[in-house]
């Protein structure tokens, strides 16, 4: 039997109406986008002015020109897209903001006693840890937000696995209990996850970094 000649050039009746949809959630996840980054440049440089701000919406303008496929795709989608969704996801942006920048405060004051105490109690370790996050770009946040917070820094990040290096075992609080993952989970709409096994790992391992 012969195809019809015109079933390659038919579309589905479905695609249309998802494609103007998709289009209202790309607007959405480029101001989620700009808000985050202009979020996180005010709260790392502390400055305001006209040049900064020039210099901001270059930057802004340049990420968003190499970053044709916008974060956020995976929001909740209970929260609907477009700018429906961002304002409904707003709030839980905020809290994950005001934690970040509440242990940042806290962490700093945690290796100023470190450094400060007469016996310097410095106990640098590496170790793996996985999450239940599914979202790359979710999963980037967790390791971005290790990295700022003092006492932390992420190694590496592969197939949903951290590697992570802190100054003492109490740097990585907020990632034995799951903390930090569940807060991030909140904003890009994933479920919270238990908390992770922490593996320690022997710096001297010639596969620790692969």
């Amino acid at each position: 039997m012969n195809a019809h000649p015109d079933a390659d050039t038919r579309q589905n009746p479905q695609e249309e109406p998802r494609t103007r949809r998709g289009g209202k959630g790309q607007l959405g996840r480029t101001l989620s986008l700009i808000v985050l980054l202009s979020l996180f440049w005010f709260i790392l440089s502390g400055r305001i002015g006209v040049q900064y701000a020039i210099f901001l919406v270059g930057t802004l303008a340049l990420v968003l020109w190499l970053n044709p496929e916008r974060p956020f795709p995976g929001l909740d989608p209970t929260r609907g897209g477009g700018l429906r969704g961002l304002l409904l996801g707003f709030p839980r942006l905020i809290r994950y903001l005001l934690w970040l920048v509440w242990n940042i405060i806290t962490a700093n004051i945690e290796v100023a006693r470190i450094i400060l105490h007469p016996r310097m109690p410095v106990d640098p370790q590496l170790f793996r840890f996985r999450t239940e996050l599914k979202k790359p770009f979710a999963q980037v946040v967790v390791a971005n937000s290790i990295t700022l917070t003092p006492g932390t820094v992420t190694v590496d990040l592969k197939d949903q696995e951290f590697l992570v290096h802190s100054l003492a075992p109490d740097s990585a609080s907020a990632l034995v209990g799951a903390n930090l993952q569940n807060v991030v989970a909140a904003v890009f709409g994933e479920s919270r996850e238990s908390a992770p096994k922490l593996r320690t790992v022997d710096d001297a391992d010639p596969g620790v970094f692969f």
